[in-house]
């Protein structure tokens, strides 16, 4: 894999292809791209076959998605569609569930949606990226419970007995910028075990007068580093094979 670096969640469709490009050929960034609805699903995957080898397409209704539109049950048929017509995807995302940002009036359709992704990548051992905000036990047990083998819980601020919990199910925690002022994720980042951690930016996303973009993840793994008293070498050594786990790169 001629990428050193990985970022595990971005939005990247949002991007322009003059930055795209920066990411992949100026920073050697290798991306896992999320999507947030049909639209940009198929957005996704032409931007994956227009970058091949630097970008991992992942397709899916954002749990804030499913809870702002009436036909949210159209757009899911929509990205079954697309899974069930294009085999060789291999991540399902963003998905989830949510109780920090979306109205607790529509947490009953985010659990219908999420165990319809679920149970998909469940019976095709495809990977999940998940938006967990204040569910993230809730999220874990709906994903352990299937039987799901691969799955990132993105921007993890959760327990740390869930985490544990987490890893033994090897599972997966991003790290994102935000931890150098995020200290409840920096907590996090103390704590993860090295083999269930990866990074991510979440971009192009704003937060607290942080533009995160997926060069951040660079300094991340340096904050990391400088945190844990790990060599960047062998923080970035082992997330590259964690992504070979999911992706059998």
């Amino acid at each position: 894999m001629s990428d050193p670096y990985i970022d595990f969640h971005c939005h990247l469709y949002k991007y322009g292809a003059r930055e795209i490009s920066s990411f992949i050929e100026r920073y050697g960034i290798k991306i896992v791209g999320v999507s947030d609805d049909y639209r940009s699903s198929i957005e996704m995957l032409k931007l994956a076959e227009s970058n091949r080898g630097h970008i991992v397409p992942c397709v899916g209704v954002h749990p804030w998605t499913v809870s702002e539109i009436e036909n949210y049950r159209e757009e899911i048929d929509s990205i079954l569609r697309i899974l069930n017509s294009n085999p060789d995807i291999k991540c399902i995302g963003e998905v989830g569930l949510d109780k920090k940002f979306v109205p607790a009036d529509a947490y009953g359709r985010l659990l219908e949606s999420f165990k319809i992704f679920v149970s998909y990548a469940s019976e095709r051992n495809m990977v999940l990226n998940i938006h967990a905000a204040g569910a993230w036990r809730e999220a874990f047990e709906v994903v352990n419970n299937s039987g799901v083998d691969k799955a990132i819980f993105h921007w993890y601020t959760g327990p740390l007995d869930l985490l544990k919990d987490l890893c033994s199910a090897g599972y997966y925690i991003t790290i994102n910028p935000a931890v150098k002022i995020q200290n409840k994720h920096r907590i996090v980042a103390e704590n993860v075990d090295l083999k269930c951690m990866l990074v991510e930016s979440d971009g192009p996303y704003k937060y607290r007068g942080l533009n995160l973009d997926p060069p951040m993840i660079i300094e991340t793994i340096e904050y990391i580093s400088n945190l844990r008293s790990i060599e960047p070498k062998d923080i970035v050594s082992s997330i590259i094979s964690s992504f070979r786990h999911l992706f059998q790169a």
